[in-house]
């Protein structure tokens, strides 16, 4: 499933570019364990796959789906409800982080602490910002700097590193920043990258990570060694043996050997998936390619009662007009 916008709003296609989920809604999130978040006229709720609202669109606020619950946000205040929409820990935080390894990260009277599914505390509300749980250990932040603990609360890697969003432990390897410079460390502190990037991707992916060096994107390995050059004006993580790679303002695709697989041509690509990556263009135009470049589905477009009842106007004065010039010539 993938999003598309249009004038009406946005909405979900699937692979055949058919619209599974109609293009009326504000704001959406993508699906995750099944469902999706949207917005409609300033509240938040939950569809299926299908397009049908499983959960009330009721709430202020919400998240995605994670370990079977959902963060949700009535009166100013968050709580959690599972798949059925059954509140199951009040609505009793500022903010939420989203549940991970049966924990999430919550933050209440300008503190953050851990709380498990069950709305227990785990970990005392003593932090500044927390971020995601990931294989044992969580990035949290107190007096400006950040380290990492376990589920107990214990530290395992010292507050000696940038605050910086979204930093997680993914593998062996920790992308994260120290000075304002990026580098990469192992899940004991060691480091393994030098802290000289300017930017970093947030985890590696099929072995290799983009950086930032002097204004220009490469890869690096898992050893910090050079793979594909400082050449591009950007870059994302490699998915199915490609990367997004941009050069001159355009997108494309190249392999771990930097050849271009598809063309560096387009305004906006999004990563493979299954095979298809989505492309947009100006004037809203959409389609999916495969790993040749070639178009496999063009987007087709639905239209409204508005736009049907104007070309059935325009396609019946065509046929009256078509009809006199008929009647005009055999008189």
């Amino acid at each position: 499933m993938a999003h598309i916008i249009r004038k009406s709003g946005t909405g979900f296609i699937n692979k055949f570019g058919e619209l599974v989920v109609p293009c009326i809604y504000e704001m959406a999130f993508s699906y995750s364990e099944g469902l999706v978040m949207v917005q409609k006229n300033g509240k938040c709720g939950y569809l299926d796959k299908t397009g049908n609202e499983v959960i009330p669109i009721e709430y202020e606020d919400a998240d995605v789906f994670a370990d079977g619950l959902a963060g949700v946000c009535k009166d100013g205040k968050w709580g959690f409800i599972d798949k059925k929409g059954v509140l199951g820990i009040p609505y009793l935080y500022d903010r939420i982080n989203c549940f991970s390894e049966d924990l999430c990260g919550v933050f209440k009277d300008g503190k953050v602490g851990i709380i498990d599914k069950q709305g227990n505390e785990a970990v005392p509300f003593v932090y500044d910002d927390i971020f995601e749980f990931s294989e044992g250990l969580i990035c949290v932040c107190k007096d400006e700097k950040c380290g990492f603990i376990d589920a107990l609360g214990n530290e395992v890697i010292p507050f000696i590193y940038d605050r910086s969003e979204g930093v997680k432990c993914k593998g062996s390897l920790i992308c994260i920043a120290k000075d304002k410079k990026w580098g990469v460390i192992d899940k004991v502190g060691n480091e393994i990258v030098s802290f000289i990037y300017d930017d970093i991707a947030p985890e590696y992916s099929e072995g290799l990570a983009y950086v930032n060096l002097n204004g220009r994107y490469g890869f690096i390995n898992e050893r910090g060694e050079e793979i594909i050059p400082f050449i591009y004006e950007d870059l994302s993580n490699f998915s199915e043996g490609l990367a997004a790679a941009k050069m001159g303002g355009k997108w494309g695709f190249i392999d771990k050997e930097n050849k271009v697989v598809v063309s560096l041509i387009y305004e906006r690509v999004y990563s493979f998936s299954d095979g298809l990556a989505l492309i947009m263009e100006k004037g809203r135009n959409a389609y999916f390619i495969d790993k040749f470049g070639e178009v496999n589905i063009a987007l087709k477009r639905s239209y409204t009662l508005l736009e049907k009842l104007k070309f059935a106007i325009l396609t019946l004065a065509v046929a009256t007009v078509i009809y006199m010039l008929i009647k005009a010539i055999a008189s």
